[in-house]
């Protein structure tokens, strides 16, 4: 057992009774948390449909419930463990584990928790077969993917510089599966996720990835660096992924996909269920995103990070008021300098600032910033006329935004 992992999970004492130990020697797990869900089995048709990878695959089905579960929940619940026990693997490298975590904490009880207890499964298992590299997977149980799933995060892992990565994903915005109001909510709001990327990409912020969790993955030992999963009870992916980029070695796996389901939920307060539900609910009604200006404006800070470098507080006033009067605002009203400052007194070279910078300014302080602009200064835009300035700025063309010939016919269909 690695010292790190050790601490680690002395720290993160287990919240079931599984036997860890039962888990044949696998290079790959593969983290599911399930509540509720009814479509689980055609996850596992997926994932059993793979092509093989030469060592082992677990897959670990945390099925949670909190400790004020009612009756129903727990019942549907007992439901999917006997329909797991049932199940059929038709694959010889793919394991199947079911792991019973009821009666979780009213406070920490949701996604979060439930990523974590199948998680700190896995690392348990990397500890005792000694394997820091193995490969954690993030995936839901709405979610199925390509046959080629396995076989390119084996390969991707292979690479020692690679650590962690975002997964291609397409959500179906096509089908007989749910009302065609639905898929038309589930294009905007993916063209939502894509837009807010490839503007983050537009202003050169380094950290510009996708983060949705059935959509991700990691070496042991890097989530073991960053102190685990959290126990957030929605966004645990986004919080935790950022963790995973600042200490490098983070990409993107665009050479498989995985496809989530667009289906309506209120499980969690934010994310692709919440904003389906809400736009099917107001069919008539747009999805709106940030506005295109809010980035450009930002740009002009970002492309001047080393201005910042070791500066007193009247010549950081000099610069910011030399900003848009939006980025101003907001860096002024944040007391940015009093946050930036001891991080620049501790670079010994403005390249170690320029990295060390966006450990300051990062995804959640862009995150604020332009919270901050639409509610002080700009108003959201249909997503398709966002999408399309800022393909026109970049001088691209609209279908290398859709990278799902689905996508982009849908895109069309609702534009006429």
């Amino acid at each position: 057992m690695k010292p790190s992992f050790g601490k680690y999970l002395e720290k993160h004492p287990p919240f079931t009774s599984f036997n860890v130990g039962d888990i044949k020697k696998a290079g790959i797990l593969v983290v599911i948390p399930t509540y509720l869900e009814d479509g689980l089995c055609r996850t596992l048709d997926s994932i059993c449909a793979c092509h093989p990878v030469q060592g082992r695959v677990a897959v670990i089905v945390v099925v949670n419930a909190g400790v004020n579960a009612t009756e129903d929940i727990i019942k549907q619940q007992k439901k999917t463990i006997q329909e797991l026990k049932d199940y059929k693997v038709n694959r010889d490298f793919i394991d199947i584990y079911i792991i019973e975590a009821f009666n979780l904490p009213k406070k920490h009880f949701g996604a979060g928790l439930a990523r974590k207890i199948g998680m700190d499964i896995a690392v348990q298992h990397l500890s005792d077969s000694d394997n820091e590299n193995g490969v954690i997977v993030s995936l839901d149980a709405d979610s199925t993917v390509d046959a080629n799933y396995l076989t390119e995060i084996d390969s991707y892992f292979a690479k020692p510089q690679n650590k962690a990565c975002s997964i291609s994903f397409e959500h179906p915005v096509a089908g007989n599966e749910f009302d065609p109001t639905v898929y038309d909510a589930i294009a905007q709001y993916e063209l939502h996720l894509r837009y807010y990327v490839e503007s983050l990409r537009y202003i050169g912020f380094p950290y510009a990835f996708h983060t949705i969790g059935s959509c991700f993955a990691f070496k042991a030992s890097s989530y073991v660096s960053v102190g685990g999963m959290n126990r957030r009870q929605g966004g645990e992916e986004f919080y935790f992924i950022q963790k995973l980029l600042q200490q490098g070695g983070y990409g993107e796996l665009n050479t498989t996909k995985v496809y989530p389901s667009p289906r309506i939920s209120s499980r969690v307060p934010f994310g692709t269920g919440p904003s389906v539900k809400k736009m099917v609910e107001n069919e008539d009604e747009e999805y709106r995103t940030y506005n295109l200006q809010g980035f450009i404006d930002l740009k002009s800070f970002l492309d001047n990070v080393e201005k910042y470098y070791r500066i007193s507080e009247e010549t950081y006033q000099q610069l910011v008021l030399e900003l848009p009067g939006r980025v101003r605002s907001f860096l002024l009203n944040s007391d940015f300098y009093n946050e930036l400052k001891p991080v620049a007194d501790n670079c010994s070279t403005l390249e170690v600032f320029r990295k060390r910078f966006f450990q300051v300014f990062n995804a959640f302080k862009l995150v604020k910033y332009i919270n901050y602009t639409h509610e002080h200064f700009l108003e959201k835009t249909p997503v398709f006329d966002a999408a399309i300035e800022l393909l026109e700025l970049k001088h691209i063309e609209v279908d290398d935004i859709f990278d799902d010939r689905e996508l982009l016919k849908k895109y069309r269909e609702i534009q006429k």
